[in-house]
């Protein structure tokens, strides 16, 4: 009786054992068995700006950049967006349709925020790139953009 319930033992280790690793070998290989990149899509603000200090005298305006799809039913999806050149990091669209957030440190003058979006399949063309032209002026203290679907708002 003690052999086959150390047998069990020894079996039931087993499978644990093999279960885990393979667990283990899938959470870290190429595609995940346990996808984690969704969970902070919402919460995620990339800073982009500078990484030193202003120049004394030096005009600084904080730029808030932040990315949704269309709220219409097949409304349009963003594919990428861009300002000043860098790209924004787009996160898996979240319930509310929200794509992500980047935050820049500029000085007054003008920048270009160009984004590309995807269309329903029968549109064509499917994808259209838009462009904007934001002029920052040096009474800004803090500047809010908005990009949705086709439309970009500026506070």
């Amino acid at each position: 009786m003690t052999t086959m319930r150390w047998i069990l033992t020894v079996v039931a280790l087993g499978v644990f054992l093999g279960a885990g690793s393979l667990l283990f070998f899938f959470q870290n290989a190429r595609w995940p068995l346990l996808p984690t990149d969704h969970l902070s899509a919402s919460t995620s603000n990339t800073y982009l700006g500078p990484s030193r200090p202003p120049q004394p005298g030096q005009r600084i305006v904080q730029i808030q950049i932040y990315v949704r799809d269309s709220q219409e039913a097949g409304g349009v999806q963003i594919v990428s967006a861009q300002f000043d050149g860098k790209r924004i990091p787009l996160q898996p669209r979240d319930i509310y349709g929200n794509r992500g957030s980047a935050s820049f440190q500029v000085s007054p003058g003008k920048y270009k925020l160009k984004w590309k979006v995807n269309r329903d399949q029968y549109t064509w063309p499917r994808t259209l790139t838009h462009e904007e032209n934001v002029e920052i002026s040096s009474r800004d203290l803090w500047l809010q953009i908005t990009i949705e679907g086709n439309e970009v708002t500026i506070r």
